[in-house]
């Protein structure tokens, strides 16, 4: 799949789960910019959109994550503003001394109810601080972004083992890839064959029909039944010849090719999930 077509597909999968347009395009912008060698030959290699529904699924809920901890921590930052501006509208004192204030101090409430004002806080929250939060950065959501906390143990145990082991992979992608390879010629030669037999089938057919009508017309001059039996065999001859030169058709031009794609996708489906396995091994090996 083609990179442009990708980021587009993402984006219009994100807003669909009901993330804003503008944060789904700076999300995807931001995939764009923090793509490897390995991350684009990943793309190149899907096939279907089933891959980009998963990875949007992924980001969307780690966007609604990010958007609820924003709400949380302006709720957060703000309470404490609240509380110190409480005292200033609880003392209405006029006067120093006697229990008076206390009266006065009961309609306050209504001004300071400490629970109320951290709804209204949260509500502006998200506009502001949650497109802040996707920065050039951001780009953790993506499935092969490099990984920061490698070791060179584990960097030196990985290599080391890849070259040792090279052999046996090599060999392994060598029979896998002549598995597929015969498949292909296997399908490709049996259109061909189809193809050829089609021609033959369609050129006897057509000879043996026009001779039978040819000569039951020369036929019709001397023994007018014999001419209209020879006829109608040719015709009969013609209509068995279509309808098998229909079927060799569409199962040589049609189903064979179906078939040649369905190999196509298997073996780009085996080969992307060698591929993952080898960048999970590596994750996990840059790990130790």
């Amino acid at each position: 799949m083609e990179l442009n077509i990708f980021m587009r597909e993402l984006q219009s999968a994100l807003i669909k789960r009901g993330i804003p347009e503008e944060i789904a395009a700076k999300q995807v912008s931001n995939f764009r910019r923090s793509f490897t060698e390995d991350d684009l030959s990943e793309i190149e290699a899907i096939q279907t959109n089933d891959e980009i529904e998963q990875l949007a699924d992924n980001v969307s809920a780690a966007i609604i994550k990010k958007m609820k901890a924003a709400r949380a921590a302006q709720a957060a930052q703000n309470a404490p503003q609240i509380k110190a501006v409480t005292p200033v509208q609880t003392s209405p004192d006029e006067e120093n001394n006697k229990p008076a204030p206390k009266k006065e101090a009961r309609p306050a409430p209504k001004k300071d109810t400490p629970k109320q004002p951290s709804k209204p806080a949260s509500r502006p929250a998200p506009k502001q601080d949650v497109r802040d939060l996707f920065d050039d950065e951001a780009d953790e959501y993506f499935e092969y972004s490099p990984e920061s906390g490698t070791s060179a143990k584990g960097m030196i145990l990985f290599w080391l083992g890849f070259f040792i082991t090279l052999p046996l992979t090599v060999t392994i992608l060598a029979g896998i890839f002549l598995v597929f390879a015969a498949l292909f010629i296997g399908l490709a030669a049996l259109v061909v064959a189809g193809c050829v037999l089609l021609a033959g089938l369609v050129a006897a057919g057509a000879v043996v029909s026009l001779v039978g009508i040819i000569f039951g017309i020369t036929q019709l001059f001397s023994f007018v039944a014999a001419g209209i039996y020879e006829i109608g065999l040719g015709i009969m001859v013609a209509g068995a010849v279509l309808f098998v030169a229909v079927l060799i058709y569409n199962v040589s031009v049609r189903f064979f090719p179906w078939v040649i794609s369905l190999v196509g996708t298997l073996m780009g489906f085996v080969y992307g999930k060698l591929k993952d396995l080898f960048l999970f091994i590596r994750r996990e090996c840059y790990k130790l």
